[in-house]
C-alpha cells in the first residue's frame, strides 16, 4: 500500500503482515523511489546510483537468499513484514504495526484447540476461494506432504467438487515423492496432473529465473515450483493454493526435531557427561571407529549454545570463508562480517519463551518471508497464475502462536498437534511419511548432465567470472572436484548458489550495456 497525505506532505508505505508481497525502496538526497519489483527502481526514469552490496553476495552464497532489509544493491532496501514506512521532508521512519507473539499462550484443552484450528483453516480457504474464480479455474500445489494434502482436503470438502491438483516428479528415486501425491489425490478424488522435470528444463529456465527474481536467488526448488505453476496454467487454472507456512506455524521442519535430539544430551547428569566426554573424544581421536566419531560430533554440536547451534553446520565448516572468498573482497566487506548475525537478531528479539518458539519466529521472518514466499510468488507470476497461501492468514498465524510449544510438538514428533487435529482427514501414509517438499536433484544433475556440468564450469571458472574478484579459483576448483564424490549434496547446493550469482552478474551487465 502507498498513501500520500497532502496536508502533512507525508508518504506512507506498508506491506502486509507476513509480507506475501514485498515492497522495495530507494532514497537519495532528492527523492524516494518505491516499487513492488526491484526492476521498477532499476529502470526508474529518474537517475538512481546503484552499486552491488558485497555483504549481500556473502549472504546469498551462504543462505541461498538475501535477508531483509538488504537487497543485492547497497542503495535499495526491502520493507520488513508488518512494517510501515513514513517519508516526510526527506526523512524516513520505520515502525512495526504488527508482529507475531508467542507470549499469550492458550490454556484450553487440545481437543478444543484442534476444533478451532480446523474451523480457522476452513475459513481461511473459504475466504480465498470466494466466488470470483470458477472452481475449474482453481487448483493446488500437491507435493504429498501434510500441508498441501490438508489444503487439497479442505478445498474438496468446501467445494464438494473435484479439485485440480498439480505435482512435480523426477526420475531420480531419492528425490521423487510423486507416489504420495497420488495417494492424496486418490483419497480426495482430485483431478491430478503430473509433470516430470528434467535437466534440460533446468538449463532452459535459468535466464527466466534471474529475470523473475531481480537479484541472485539460489533456492533450487523455484524450478519445480515454476513448472508446477506452468502445468496448472496450461490446464486452464488461474489461481493456485499453496501450503507454505504450515511448518513454520505448527513445527514441521526437520531442524526442530534435530534440536530436540541435541537438547536430549543436556538431560544426561552433568557428572556423567564430565566422565564420558574425555573418554569419547579420546577414542574418536585414536581412530576407534565411526561410532565414536559420530558421538563426538553430536556432543560438539549439542554443547554449542543457542542460537549459534541452529546454524553451526554451514558451508564455512567445509569451505572456510577465508579460502572461498578473495582476500581483497573480504577486506572490502570486513573480515568480521558474519552472515548469521541476522539470525541472531531475530532469535534474540523473538517475543517467545521456549527455544522452539524462538526458532519458529526466526523461520517466519527468514525462511518464509525472504525465501519461500519470494520463491512461490515470483515463480507463479512467471508462469502467469495467481497464488493463495491459506496458512498465512494473519488470524490463523496469531492463533497458532497461542498453541503451547509442548502441544505443537510432542517430544521429537513434528507437527504432532496438527496431525492429530487432521487425523481423520489425512491419509495415514502421509501422516507418517518423512518430510520432503519440492526438492530438486541439482547435486546429481550437476555431475551427470553434460550441459549443466559445462554450464557450471563456465559460470564458475571462466576468466570473466574469476576477474570479478569475489572468489579464489583454487577453492572453486576444489569444490567442483569434491562435489564429484559428495553423497550429501552439500557441495551441489554451494555450487548452484555460485552459478546463480554469476548468471545474475552477466545478465545485469548485459542489461546495463543495452
Amino acid at each position: 500500500m502507498a498513501l500520500w497525505d497532502g496536508e502533512t506532505e507525508t508518504l506512507y508505505l506498508a506491506c502486509d503482515r507476513l509480507r506475501v508481497y514485498p515492497l522495495f525502496y530507494y532514497q537519495d538526497q532528492e527523492k524516494l523511489v518505491f516499487a513492488s519489483r526491484m526492476k521498477g527502481i532499476v529502470n526508474c526514469p529518474y537517475q538512481t546510483e546503484l552499486s552491488v552490496n558485497h555483504t549481500s553476495v556473502i549472504d546469498m552464497v551462504t543462505n541461498s537468499f538475501i535477508p531483509t532489509p538488504k537487497t543485492i544493491f547497497r542503495e535499495i532496501q526491502k520493507l520488513p513484514p508488518g512494517f510501515l514506512l513514513r517519508y516526510r521532508h526527506g526523512e524516513i521512519r520505520l515502525e512495526s504495526y504488527w508482529d507475531i507473539s508467542f507470549l499469550d499462550q492458550s490454556h484450553k484443552s487440545e481437543k478444543s484447540q484442534a476444533a478451532v484450528l480446523r474451523s480457522m483453516v476452513a475459513e481461511s480457504v473459504s475466504l480465498r476461494m470466494g466466488a470470483e474464480v470458477p472452481s475449474k479455474e482453481i487448483g493446488t500445489f500437491l507435493s504429498g506432504g501434510v500441508d498441501s494434502t490438508t489444503v487439497l482436503g479442505v478445498m474438496t470438502q468446501l467445494s464438494k467438487e473435484q479439485v485440480n491438483c498439480f505435482t512435480i516428479g523426477f526420475s531420480e528415486e531419492k528425490y521423487n515423492e510423486i507416489e504420495y501425491a497420488r495417494i492424496a489425490a486418490r483419497a480426495f478424488e482430485a483431478n491430478h496432473y503430473e509433470y516430470f522435470v528434467s535437466p534440460n528444463d533446468v538449463s532452459e529456465i535459468i535466464p527466466a529465473l534471474i529475470e523473475s527474481f531481480d537479484e541472485p536467488f539460489g533456492n533450487a526448488s523455484s524450478i519445480p515450483t515454476y513448472f508446477c505453476a506452468k502445468l496448472a496454467k496450461e490446464c486452464g487454472v488461474k489461481e493456485l493454493y499453496a501450503g507454505d507456512g504450515g511448518d513454520e506455524l505448527f513445527a514441521g521442519n526437520e531442524q526442530y526435531r534435530k534440536q530436540r535430539i541435541f537438547e536430549g544430551y543436556h538431560r544426561i547428569p552433568l557428572w556423567l557427561r564430565r566422565v564420558l566426554e574425555p573418554l569419547i573424544f579420546s577414542l574418536a581421536g585414536q581412530g576407534a571407529g565411526g561410532f565414536f566419531c559420530k558421538v563426538r560430533n553430536y556432543i560438539r554440536r549439542a554443547t554449542i549454545p543457542y542460537p549459534d547451534r541452529l546454524f553451526s553446520y554451514n558451508i564455512f565448516e567445509e569451505v572456510p570463508k577465508g579460502s572461498l572468498f578473495d582476500q581483497n573482497f573480504l577486506e572490502l566487506v570486513g573480515k568480521d562480517y558474519d552472515p548469521f548475525d541476522v539470525y541472531r537478531e531475530h532469535y534474540v528479539s523473538a517475543p517467545a519463551r521456549t527455544e522452539l518458539e524462538k526458532q519458529l519466529y526466526m523461520d517466519l521472518k527468514l525462511t518464509i518471508a525472504d525465501n519461500d514466499l519470494f520463491k512461490v510468488i515470483r515463480m507463479t507470476e512467471c508462469a502467469g497464475v495467481k497464488v493463495q497461501f491459506p496458512f498465512l492468514d494473519y488470524r490463523l498465524a496469531e492463533f497458532a502462536a497461542t498453541v503451547p510449544a509442548r502441544t505443537k510438538m510432542r517430544g521429537k514428533k513434528l507437527r504432532s498437534f496438527f496431525k492429530r487435529a487432521y487425523a481423520e482427514t489425512l491419509p495415514s501414509s502421509i501422516q507418517t511419511k518423512q518430510k520432503h517438499g519440492f526438492g530438486l536433484p541439482i547435486p546429481i544433475w550437476l555431475r551427470t548432465d553434460r550441459r549443466l556440468n559445462e554450464m557450471m564450469h563456465d559460470l564458475l571458472l571462466s576468466p570473466t567470472s574469476i576477474q570479478r574478484g569475489y572468489f579464489q579459483k583454487k577453492t572453486l576448483e576444489r569444490s567442483i572436484h569434491e562435489h564429484q564424490s559428495d553423497p550429501t549434496g552439500f557441495y551441489g547446493t554451494l555450487l548452484w548458489n555460485l552459478m546463480m550469482l554469476e548468471t545474475w552478474n552477466r545478465m545485469q551487465i548485459s542489461e546495463i550495456s543495452s
